[in-house]
């Protein structure tokens, strides 16, 4: 059985009980936008466009990706940069995401991959299962890797292909056995 991104309620409860802001936006950034830990340390506070309801995500040798923030997310990103200021008003921390130890470290470094699994280990969740299985999700509604590449900035278009054979196996394994159907 395909891992299956969880539902609505779960999404709901989780938030609920994610002890802050901070938590709660970084599960939804990985449940929804499918940003895995490695997208979400370097984010800086730049990278969020207010009015435009955008997050740049930059990866290493790859364009950058634009994420579009859902309602949501965008409340959350809000609620955290909120909540960041009021704790912290003094911090010279660059990152969109900061711990205690990251907001008033001189070396700027940016936020552990720990502290971003920690709080959604104790509610069943990690950041890099909830991004495949979001990916995973929109894949079963979808032919088209163009789609997952925009949505997701999956590089190589393997990668969207991979997931989209993952999601719909019955319909990769007839492409497959049925060569004939795709000649001319």
């Amino acid at each position: 059985m395909l891992p299956r991104p969880p539902a609505d309620d779960i999404l709901r409860g989780t938030l609920d009980r994610l002890p802050n802001s901070r938590d709660r936006l970084s599960f939804v950034l990985a449940a929804v936008h499918a940003l895995s830990t490695h997208d979400q340390r370097p984010l800086l506070l730049d990278d969020l466009d207010h009015s435009r309801a955008t997050l740049r995500v930059r990866r290493t040798g790859k364009p950058v990706h634009t994420v579009y923030l859902d309602e949501l997310t965008h409340r959350l990103a809000r609620q955290w940069l909120a909540a960041r200021h009021r704790r912290r008003p003094a911090t010279t921390s660059p990152y969109l995401l900061v711990t205690a130890r990251t907001a008033t470290d001189d070396t700027r470094p940016p936020v552990s991959i720990e502290a971003i699994n920690k709080p959604l280990r104790v509610h069943g969740h990690q950041a890099g299962r909830l991004r495949v299985d979001r990916i995973l999700n929109e894949a079963q509604h979808t032919d088209d890797p163009l789609h997952l590449i925009r949505l997701f900035g999956l590089s190589p278009p393997r990668t969207a292909m991979k997931y989209i054979h993952a999601a719909r196996p019955h319909r990769s394994q007839r492409t497959r056995s049925c060569p004939e159907q795709h000649k001319l």
